[in-house]
């Protein structure tokens, strides 16, 4: 199955999708087709323009077959659809991307209303009431953006092992030296200076933000 494209005079984005019939293989009626949220079809994206000769995606719940065209569940591999890849102007990105952080109805509304008033009382109330440190407050918001990854089906992109993390204390002033940026990750390269290294100023390289 080959792939679709839309073109257009100005520049264009890739965007994946996933046929949602309820029999992804019948011929027969409308096909339903399903974007992939913004992560993962950037996912795919890469690993399509990869110039190896087995391109292979891997997803939370599916490993995406790029040579055939089709989706695998990981749960069981005899479950497969098929996927297509659509180029669309980049001028619809914005409605490309609703996927990408949709929150379930249950959460509240967001503390932009009243530039951040309500935001700072709840969270210093919330500090107050739980008498934390600093370091305990990072760990907090670390666990709960994993915890929200889960319950986005992405938690295997909210989450890096393999990743460090470093507080810095009070009063480091950093400086943005350079950023990178590939598919799916940025990279920040910062200079950290804090005082009181012999007196004044160290620097510190950082890599990967």
């Amino acid at each position: 199955m080959g792939s679709q494209a839309i073109k257009g005079v100005d520049q264009t984005r890739a965007q994946w999708y996933w046929k949602s019939n309820s029999d992804p293989w019948s011929t027969n009626g409308n096909e339903e087709w399903t974007k992939y949220s913004d992560i993962e079809s950037a996912i795919i994206e890469e690993a399509f323009n990869q110039k190896n000769k087995t391109k292979l995606a891997e997803l939370e719940n599916y490993s995406i077959n790029l040579n055939d065209c089709i989706q695998i569940s990981k749960s069981d591999p005899n479950e497969q659809g098929q996927i297509k890849r659509v180029l669309t102007s980049r001028n619809e990105s914005p409605g490309l991307r609703e996927e990408r952080f949709f929150l379930p109805p249950a959460l509240s509304k967001t503390f932009n209303d009243d530039n951040g008033l309500a935001a700072n009382n709840f969270l210093s109330r919330w500090r107050e009431d739980k008498e934390l440190s600093d370091a305990e407050i990072v760990e907090h918001a670390a666990n709960g953006i994993i915890i929200e990854g889960k319950q986005l089906d992405i938690s295997s992109l909210s989450h890096f092992p393999d990743e460090e993390e470093v507080l810095l204390p009070p009063a480091t002033i950093f400086e943005v030296l350079e950023v990178k940026k590939t598919t799916n990750k940025t990279h920040v390269y910062l200079k950290l200076r804090h005082p009181g290294y012999d007196g004044g100023y160290g620097d510190l390289d950082v890599d990967g933000l």
